[in-house]
């Protein structure tokens, strides 16, 4: 059976594990600097993807958990938004 998934979504877990992305530039749609300042902790049970990362956008910095998708979508196909767990999810 072929993956509908152009991606495996553990292998975006890897690349944001690792760091294996560009973090000069990066912006919002609306022009606004994104800065990495902390990926997290990996969670390998049931939850959000990383614990306790650190994310600033322009000047807020955003502090929280990390839910990674290949389709924004999934946050509701996988009921997160039901799911007190994910109550605390600065980013997806």
């Amino acid at each position: 059976m072929v993956n509908p998934d152009p991606i495996p979504e553990e292998f975006l877990h890897y690349i944001w594990e690792n760091r294996l992305f560009e973090t000069k530039g990066i912006t919002t749609q609306e022009k606004e600097p994104v800065q990495i300042l902390d990926i997290g902790k990996r969670n390998f049970d049931s939850g959000p993807d990383f614990f306790s990362a650190r994310i600033k956008i322009g000047d807020t910095l955003w502090a929280g958990n990390i839910e990674i998708h290949v389709r924004s979508s999934e946050w509701f196909t996988h009921n997160h938004h039901l799911d007190k767990s994910y109550n605390n999810v600065a980013c997806c």
